[in-house]
C-alpha cells in the first residue's frame, strides 16, 4: 500500500458492487461481522485493518489522507472498480474523502458524518491511555463494558449482543492504533465539499449513539446531493450489531437503487425511519 504499508485485509469474492468496510477508531477489521456473514457469496467483500491496526503495519506519521491513499491502492491491488464504500464511526471520514476523489458505486456512513466525530470525554480519555501507555496492559473489563452499555448501545439492547460484540471487537495493544485517531481523525471537517460526493449515499444512525449526535448524521446527509437519512430505532452507535436485519434490508435497498437507477428515495419508500 502506499508509503509501504501492508494491510490485512480479508477479500471475499462475489458479484457486483463490492462492498468495503472501513472500521473506525480502535475498531478492526472485524467489527462488521454480521455483514460479513449476510451478503458472502451475494456481494465481493473486503474487510481491512487501517494502517496502524490489526496486523496493518504502520506509518510514520498518521494522517486521513494516507488512509485514503491506502484504501485506493488496496482497491486498485484488488481490481476491484467502483465499489460501494461503507465507514463506520470515525472510518465514515475516510469514506466521504475516498468518495469525494475516486470513482464510487454508493455510500453508506453509519454512526459518524461530516463533522464533530469526537466526543467530549474521549479526548482527555485517550491522552490519559497514551501518556500512561495503559494501551499495553489489560482493560479493566468492568470499565469498558460500563462504557459501552453507556454509550455505545441502546438500553433494549441485549446484553449477549453487547459481550459478542466487546469479545470479537478487542480494544487494540498497539500505541500506531490509538494514534491513528489522535493524529488522523480529531478535528475531521468535510462540510465545506459534500456537494463532491454525486452518488447514492445512505446515512445511518441510532437515536442512542452517546458517542457521534444523530444530528451530525443528519446534518450530513442533507449536505449529499443524493443522500438519504435513515434512522433505526433502539440502536446506538452499532446499528449494524444491534439490528442487523433491519441494516443489511436498507443495504440492500442501496443496491436496488444502483443496479437499477432507481431514486434512492424511492428504493427505500417503505422504510419509515428514512428521510428524504
Amino acid at each position: 500500500m502506499s508509503d509501504s504499508v501492508e494491510l490485512e485485509t480479508l477479500h471475499l469474492s462475489g458479484p457486483d458492487p463490492a462492498i468495503v468496510f472501513v472500521h473506525g477508531g480502535l475498531g478492526s477489521l472485524w467489527n462488521p461481522y454480521p455483514q460479513l456473514a449476510a451478503f458472502e457469496g451475494e456481494h465481493e467483500l473486503v474487510t481491512y485493518s487501517l494502517a496502524g491496526n490489526g496486523n496493518s503495519t504502520a506509518r510514520p506519521t498518521q494522517s486521513l489522507a494516507g488512509h485514503v491513499s491506502d484504501l485506493r491502492q488496496l482497491l486498485d491491488e484488488l481490481q476491484i472498480d467502483q465499489p460501494i464504500v461503507h465507514g463506520h464511526s470515525y472510518g465514515t471520514a475516510v469514506a466521504i474523502e475516498y468518495a469525494k476523489r475516486h470513482p464510487i458505486a454508493g455510500v453508506v456512513l453509519h454512526a459518524g458524518g461530516d463533522h464533530d466525530l469526537t466526543p467530549a470525554w474521549e479526548k482527555p480519555l485517550l491522552r490519559l491511555f497514551l501518556a500512561l501507555r495503559l494501551y499495553r496492559i489489560p482493560v479493566n473489563d468492568a470499565l469498558i463494558r460500563q462504557l459501552a452499555y453507556t454509550v455505545g448501545f441502546h438500553e433494549e439492547t441485549s446484553p449477549a449482543v453487547v459481550e459478542d460484540f466487546l469479545q470479537s471487537n478487542p480494544l487494540p495493544h498497539r500505541r500506531s492504533a490509538w494514534t491513528t485517531v489522535t493524529e488522523g481523525f480529531w478535528g475531521y471537517d468535510g462540510r465545506s465539499t459534500m456537494d463532491q460526493i454525486d452518488v447514492p449515499t445512505l446515512v445511518i444512525h441510532g437515536p442512542a449513539d452517546g458517542i457521534v449526535p444523530v444530528e451530525v448524521g443528519r446534518d450530513t446527509a442533507i449536505r449529499i446531493p443524493k443522500g438519504v437519512f435513515c434512522r433505526v430505532e433502539r440502536t446506538g452507535h452499532v446499528a449494524m450489531i444491534e439490528r442487523p436485519d433491519a441494516y443489511n434490508t436498507l443495504i440492500r435497498a442501496l443496491v436496488t437503487a444502483i443496479r437499477e437507477t432507481l431514486n434512492l428515495d424511492a428504493a427505500l419508500s417503505s422504510h419509515l425511519e428514512c428521510e428524504e
